[in-house]
């Protein structure tokens, strides 16, 4: 287990806050940050990707949707802790409670959180997608047109999501945690957004939820660490997946051009 994941350090030479505490090693505070977290979208619904072949609209949506949740990713509620059930041992008067079963969680629900751009691609998004699992009006599935075509059987192996979701150092060189969220299904198409009232202008920050199935394994961590170093690469990875650390590297898109700037500039 935590292959690939960032090392312990040895703190056993310290005496850490046991008696008098010495401040002036500050070794034996690294502590744990959070705010470092990345979404990719490791896979779509195969329906999803068989509509953005026959329809340019579609492929335009579907590209712009994945590229928004994993560049927009401002962080995941909804996973929950290792627990436990026990057992009473007991001799009729005096009793303890024994582990008897170690729990991890499986169907969940998560959510996300992004600003929605113009022209709502993350909501049209979802609603091409629930309404070609289910109609609304008839509860068939229909794929938009691709089962009756002959183009796609149905079956849940059609439907699903996978994201890769990782927890990285305040760094962003090592992973602290990584995972597989699978079998993702969006659970809605946030359409109430557009309530409004006359003279109220706002912008609209709409939540995501997905079911899914979450899976760690080595493997996983493998997989995070490989996409990490892909993201800091930063002489082949293109830019639109690459991790700008330093923001004087940054090229901004006004900085001017010195060949259009008077001479001698």
């Amino acid at each position: 287990m935590f292959e690939n994941l960032s090392e312990v350090r040895d703190y056993t030479t310290s005496t850490l806050m046991r008696g008098v505490t010495d401040f002036g090693n500050l070794k034996q505070y690294n502590l744990y940050e959070t705010g470092y977290s990345f979404l990719v979208c490791v896979s779509v619904p195969v329906f999803l990707e068989k509509l953005a072949k026959e329809n340019k609209k579609y492929d335009i949506l579907l590209n712009n949707y994945i590229h928004i949740i994993e560049n927009e990713f401002r962080g995941l509620d909804g996973l929950e802790n290792l627990t436990t059930e026990t057992v009473e041992l007991t001799n009729g008067i005096s009793n303890i409670n024994m582990i008897s079963k170690v729990n991890e969680q499986s169907a969940s629900t998560v959510s996300m959180r992004y600003f929605e751009k113009a022209a709502t691609p993350i909501t049209r998004l979802h609603e091409l997608y629930l309404k070609g699992i289910k109609d609304p009006r008839t509860q068939i599935k229909t794929y938009h047109g691709l089962i009756d075509k002959g183009i796609l059987e149905p079956g849940y192996e059609n439907e699903v999501f996978t994201f890769l979701y990782f927890v990285t150092d305040n760094s962003v060189s090592k992973i602290e945690r990584a995972m597989l969220l699978l079998n993702a299904q969006p659970t809605s198409a946030e359409t109430s957004m557009f309530e409004s009232e006359k003279g109220t202008i706002e912008v609209k920050e709409i939540t995501t939820e997905f079911n899914c199935f979450p899976v760690v394994s080595d493997v996983i961590n493998a997989k995070a660490k490989a996409y990490l170093d892909y993201m800091n690469n930063n002489t082949t990875t293109p830019l639109s997946k690459r991790l700008i650390k330093q923001s004087t590297e940054f090229n901004y898109s006004y900085t001017p051009n010195t060949a259009n700037l008077p001479k001698g500039f």
